[in-house]
């Protein structure tokens, strides 16, 4: 048992052991009086006993908080003793002085613990030569520091704002300057610079977006990582490494114009002043970003104040004779050190004024994040909790409680308690988190402890193993599907008109009906064949699943009106296994039709109509048969010039599914009178959807641009545009006049860019309103076009044209018409594409919720890449290859007579 003392170095506090306390007391008192005689000699020895602090503090740890013998006498051998130095300027005195103390034994003596060939001697063990000296094998301090598990944290000890930086620094042992002025670039000069040089960010991927999503990490990270006030300061190991060893990087004020920044960079470059300045007036001239990074580093990097800052900016060792070799040679000096910086003080008072509004605005942030946070995790929290009940009968069955394609409780249905209960766990305690950060925010401080959060890690890694067992056991259902026919005739309805009326059935998109269209002979009955398709883990069972799960209503209204649901629903007990529904319709062709508003806009599609022209008031007109369409009787062209299709699908759902048609009057990809052979298609392939190509129904505004000699076609944002063949180069865009001021069109090289003029912190213009904006572009020639956002596009006219690359991202719709010899087409996210027409070879690499509605586009040969939840309708005569990874779907006709797809997973591929 050793005794210990409390002293205070420079403000820190630290427990030493007595034989230890003893020994620096004689150290200090040395120091002291060496430097007794120098100009500000307390000022020194503060500075010095600072370095001991720093020497000191980086020897303990979690697990060791005494200064030992052992620490002080390490710390003496790196700083170095008085007499290193101070021996060839003793006077004759001194030497007779010492030679007595040597004859007496005393401390300082030869055989003494201070003499030179002591242990704290020029040549003893921890001297400047021995094995512990700062030329010895075990110099570093950090050979004998302790050591402890690297953890990440913010260092409050050190930070500048948030102890972000400076805790990165800490875990990956670098210096924390680079930290932050990695951070700086990433958030101002990258995005500065990619908006100077735009060809360095074309596509859909752009570069200025850096700024924002450092910014936000930066936020996320003061967030979530805990605090720590007694981090070491930077050691040797961060500060000496590299060409630069041994120097850090200060604003010297001492020599200083503006702020010093220059001084610092030249002290720590080790050029000339006049250079660094010249360079950055250079940088100024040359487009200004000098400026942006001189403001950022007046600000970043602390002023050299004290000798030992001077000494590490030039890299010299901070050392008792480091200390005093620079005091004799700038410290000697009777005339007082002034500087005329009249520039930066006024700015550096500024700063200093308005340090508390910098403060009100971070407590404002750190308040908004909190309710953000808070609020969100609830809600997480309690819409979990909701799905729990009806998981596990708490809650009774209802239909408007949904979980992704069908209502929470046929989804939940079949899956065993357990894994329900792990995927409450698995999603509810990331919830927790954000909901207990949002409250930690706000009372600043933490509400768990170690331990309860150690438990909830725990039990979150065990639920995951849960619902990762429960997601394998549940695959198993859906390894086979099947399909089931069914066939009503309706004998009752004789009339020479029939009515086709459509009622409304208030259940998810995914449950919607694909309603096709057969003509039957003459004198028939009205046949409703209905085809129910389920999956299950045999064929069998995937038979059962279908007739036992889906109910479904075709009922006659008098004799002349046929009456259909629009949706269907789960009978009680079902269990969800992508149940999926397609009725055909087989009508006489002597009888003429009427349709209802809301069968024909909401059941039929333009391509049941001749031509795929829908009329613009489906209801007040008769109709025939013309091989499967429906053919307007007496129409006028103008009731037939443009679709009516609603605009439901500007509604964005973040759950996205390959089978849920998120509007129910999309356009849709289905079979035909070419497709009649009963071969059943039950997929379900939406495709894009029409929108209106007339500029009056946009708005009064109108804008032409002048962009010629362009090839390709580049659109960014939610904008409505069509591409159409022209002799000449033609660019005009209409709508609401804020969104087309906000347009920017312009050619770059070979390519026309549409995109927002105004962009987002976040690289991204996020304001509402572009599909108010239609845009169309006339060219003699298209090579290439891209679409990213939420861009509906119509391209068509190019005939025999040789190649096309298409490149679709977001949530983007294309309606792709034209005969091509090469089409090329790759997608990413959930974009939808209708293709008609034909094509030599159609190349289709899609990932996401991709969907790609191709049976009206005759392919000769196709290699078709899916991965995801994609889905491809395709018509291929004469080769098809390819591979449909994750739950993937690919159908294709045409009879070709190569076909090599492959199907990985749950994935499916299907020859109608």
């Amino acid at each position: 048992m050793k005794k210990n003392i409390s002293i205070n170095l420079q403000g820190i506090i630290f427990h030493i052991e007595e034989d230890g306390y003893e020994v620096l007391s004689r150290y200090l008192t040395e120091v002291k009086a060496h430097f007794a005689s120098y100009r500000g000699h307390e000022d020194i020895v503060a500075d010095i006993e600072g370095r001991i602090a720093e020497l000191f503090s980086a020897r303990t740890s979690s697990i060791k908080q005494v200064i030992t013998l052992a620490d002080v006498e390490a710390m003496t051998a790196k700083m170095g003793r008085v007499s290193d130095f101070a021996a060839d300027d003793l006077d004759a005195e001194d030497v007779e002085e010492t030679a007595q103390a040597t004859a007496s034994g005393s401390t300082f003596g030869p055989n003494g613990p201070f003499g030179p060939q002591g242990t704290f001697g020029p040549e003893g063990a921890f001297g400047r030569k021995g094995p512990f000296g700062p030329e010895g094998a075990f110099a570093s301090d950090a050979a004998t520091a302790a050591t402890e598990p690297r953890r990440l944290y913010r260092d409050m000890a050190h930070r500048r704002v948030a102890g972000v930086a400076a805790g990165i620094a800490q875990y990956f042992a670098i210096n924390p300057i680079w930290v932050r002025l990695g951070w700086i670039v990433l958030v101002f000069l990258l995005p500065g610079l990619f908006h100077m040089f735009e060809d360095f960010g074309r596509g859909q991927f752009r570069f200025s977006g850096f700024g924002g999503w450092a910014f936000l990490a930066y936020i996320i990270l003061w967030i979530v990582l805990p605090k720590r006030y007694d981090a070491p300061a930077p050691n040797e190991a961060m500060l000496n490494q590299g060409p630069l060893a041994g120097r850090k990087l200060f604003r010297d004020t001492g020599t200083a114009k503006v702020a010093g920044v220059s001084s610092g960079l030249a002290a720590y470059f080790n050029i000339d002043v006049t250079l660094v300045r010249v360079l950055l007036l250079a940088g100024l001239f040359a487009g200004g970003f000098t400026l942006i990074l001189y403001i950022i580093l007046w600000i970043v990097l602390p002023e050299a104040k004290t000798v030992s800052d001077k000494m590490r900016m030039r890299g010299d060792a901070v050392t008792l004779e480091g200390f005093d070799s620079s005091l004799r040679n700038s410290a000697f000096s009777d005339a007082p050190t002034t500087t005329n910086r009249p520039v930066g003080a006024f700015v550096e008072d500024a700063a200093r004024g308005l340090r508390p509004l910098v403060d009100f605005a971070g407590s404002a942030i750190r308040i908004v994040a909190g309710v953000l946070l808070t609020i969100t995790g609830f809600s997480l929290l309690l819409t979990l909790a909701i799905l729990l009940g009806a998981g596990i009968g708490l809650i009774p069955n209802s239909e408007h409680i949904h979980m992704g394609d069908a209502p929470a409780h046929v989804m939940l249905n079949g899956i065993p308690v357990w894994g329900i209960i792990a995927g409450f766990f698995a999603f509810g305690i990331p919830a927790l988190s954000l909901f207990l950060s949002g409250l930690n925010l706000l009372l600043r401080r933490s509400l768990l402890s170690r331990t309860a959060s150690l438990s909830l890690l725990g039990l979150w890694l065990l639920s995951i193993v849960g619902v990762t067992m429960a997601v394998a056991q549940q695959s198993r259902e859906y390894q086979y599907d099947a399909e089931v026919e069914q066939l009503e005739r309706y004998p009752a309805i004789t009339t020479p008109v029939i009515m086709l009326e459509g009622r409304r059935v208030d259940r998810d998109g995914a449950q919607r009906v694909n309603v096709r269209l057969a003509s039957a002979d003459s004198g028939r009955t009205v046949e409703v064949l209905r085809l129910l398709g389920s999956k299950g883990p045999s064929e069998d069972e995937a038979r059962r699943n279908a007739l036992t799960s889906i109910d479904y209503t075709v009922r006659a209204s008098g004799d002349s009106s046929l009456v259909l649901d629009d949706h269907f629903s789960f009978l009680p007990g079902a269990k969800y296994r992508n149940q999926e529904m397609t009725v055909t319709l087989r009508l006489p062709r002597d009888r003429t039709f009427r349709l209802s508003e809301r069968f024909a806009n909401r059941m039929l599609r333009d391509e049941h109509f001749v031509n795929n022209r829908r009329p613009s008031n489906p209801e007040q007109h008769r109709y025939r048969l013309r091989g499967n369409k429906l053919e307007c009787i007496a129409c006028a062209d103008t009731d037939t010039a443009g679709s009516t299709t609603t605009e439901d699908n500007d509604d964005v759902n973040i759950n996205i599914d390959i089978n849920d048609n998120d509007d129910d009057s999309s356009s849709d990809d289905g079979d035909d009178e070419d497709r009649s052979s009963g071969s059943g298609l039950r997929l379900n392939y939406g495709g894009a959807p029409s929108f209106n190509t007339d500029f009056e129904s946009y708005g009064s505004a109108r804008r032409t641009f002048e962009e010629q000699g362009f090839n390709k076609v580049l659109v960014v944002g939610g904008y409505r545009v069509v591409v159409r063949k022209g002799n000449a180069f033609k660019v005009e865009a209409g709508g609401d006049e804020d969104i087309i001021k906000d347009l920017r069109v312009n050619r770059s090289g070979n390519t026309l860019e549409i995109r927002p003029r105004n962009t987002s912190f976040f690289g991204r213009n996020w304001k509402r309103g572009e599909e108010k904006v239609l845009i169309r572009v006339e060219m003699p020639s298209i090579e290439k076009l891209e679409l990213a956002g939420s861009v509906q596009a119509d391209l068509g006219g190019f005939d025999r044209q040789e190649r096309l690359e298409v490149e679709q991202a977001g949530a983007s719709h294309l309606r792709l018409n034209g005969s091509y010899g090469t089409l090329k087409i790759e997608q990413a996210g959930a974009c939808r594409t209708t293709a008609s027409g034909s094509v030599n070879t159609l190349d289709l690499d899609a990932a996401g919720a991709c969907e790609l509605a191709a049976a009206n586009l005759q392919a000769r040969t196709a290699t078709v890449d899916l991965a995801g939840v994609c889905k491809a309708r395709l018509h291929v005569t004469e080769s098809i290859k390819g591979d449909a990874v994750g739950a993937s779907q690919i159908a294709y006709s045409g009879q070709p007579s190569t076909s090599r797809v492959e199907a990985t997973g749950p994935s499916s591929v299907k020859r109608l």
